[in-house]
């Protein structure tokens, strides 16, 4: 459940940058979910909005990271745990500092957090499994009699 495939060296480098993509993509859209931000006072759909991207954000992300070899479990949950922290890092950046460019610290940080992900992924994965097993139990605890 919690496996990490090694697929082929070729296919390793075109998925990590499709992932280094998606990361830049999602980071460079967040400007949108900030504007979103500030409008959802003024508009009941602001906050949707934003979760729309967030979420499709989870997708691309988590997608590229089950292309990296990720299994679909362990993807979706490193992909929305980077989601939010990418998105929280933005958010702080553009609200909490006075930082002089906070979208090209928010990218330089994200593909930094990225990166890791990247080199790291197979260990990453193992200690979201340990951490989803503690939590819930194994898949054989939920199966019936």
């Amino acid at each position: 459940m919690w496996s990490v495939a090694e697929p082929g060296s070729a296919h390793i480098l075109f998925a990590s940058a499709l992932y280094l993509a998606a990361v830049a993509v999602f980071l460079s859209v967040q400007e949108v979910g900030l504007r979103l931000r500030r409008a959802e006072h003024r508009a009941w759909w602001a906050g949707s909005g934003r979760d729309l991207l967030n979420a499709a954000g989870v997708v691309a992300i988590g997608s590229t990271l089950h292309l990296l070899g990720l299994s679909w479990s362990a993807a979706l949950l490193v992909g929305g745990t980077q989601t939010l922290l990418l998105f929280g890092t933005t958010v702080f950046l553009a609200t909490q500092t006075t930082t002089r460019h906070p979208r090209a610290w928010a990218l330089t940080a994200g593909l930094v957090l990225s990166l890791l992900v990247l080199w790291r992924r197979t260990a990453i994965a193992a200690a979201f499994g340990r951490a989803a097993v503690a939590l819930f139990g194994t898949a054989e605890g939920l199966k019936g009699p």
